[in-house]
């Protein structure tokens, strides 16, 4: 189960088409003791709350999925065949491994356009759509690479190794009005790829990109 927000994998537990029924008091019992000891308030958010279906993206219930919380017998009243106890299998499902694919498309390369430093790049993206950009730094230093516009964005960096992406650094501006931002140390030599998702609009006109 994702959220609308790329890139947010959720507990997959919180899915809202589960159709899980909570001995609830049990839940709170059990996770208000050791190792936990979690108050009563953060059970509820972290187990029982159940999220918004418009929230999230997807139907499925993947019991199996490495986002899903493993409970002991007696915590689950429906469906009746985890009465006995949930434990995920280990790794990633095949749904888990799906939906990372969905998110992260095949790299295409030298079709994705260089960003240059201190060249302004406009988007023109539609909400939940996404644009790659490769960066190839002309001496090893610290970047700034930044969003303008009222949009609420997030974005990744990878270095490029032999073909294999590498997670670097990644911010979310989590629709505060703020604008995402990445600072980190770039070296001459390496390639990088930058993967920009907009998530909505606050107002009508373009979001742009620069590196410096």
């Amino acid at each position: 189960m994702r959220s609308v927000i790329p890139w947010v994998f959720l507990t997959e537990h919180q899915n809202p088409f589960a159709g899980i029924v909570w001995d609830e008091e049990a839940v709170y019992e059990y996770f208000g003791n050791p190792p936990n000891n979690w108050p009563r308030q953060t059970t509820f958010h972290n187990v029982l709350r159940q999220l918004p279906a418009s929230d999230v993206e997807g139907s499925v219930w993947d019991p199996n999925s490495i986002m899903h919380y493993g409970f002991p017998a007696g915590l689950i009243v429906k469906p009746e065949k985890y009465q006995s106890g949930l434990q995920p299998e280990l790794g990633l499902s095949d749904h888990d491994i799906e939906e990372v694919r969905r998110f992260y498309p095949a790299l295409e390369g030298a079709e994705n356009p260089l960003l240059e430093p201190f060249k302004l790049e406009f988007l023109n993206l539609a909400p939940a759509e996404q644009k790659n950009f490769r960066i190839e730094p002309r001496s090893t230093a610290e970047y700034t690479i930044q969003t303008f516009g009222r949009s609420d964005t997030l974005m990744v960096l990878f270095e490029d190794v032999e073909g294999q992406l590498r997670y670097v650094e990644g911010d979310d501006d989590s629709g505060t009005g703020l604008n995402s931002q990445i600072h980190t140390r770039l070296q001459q030599g390496r390639r990088y790829v930058l993967r920009i998702r907009l998530y909505l609009n606050y107002a009508s006109g373009d979001t742009a990109i620069m590196l410096w």
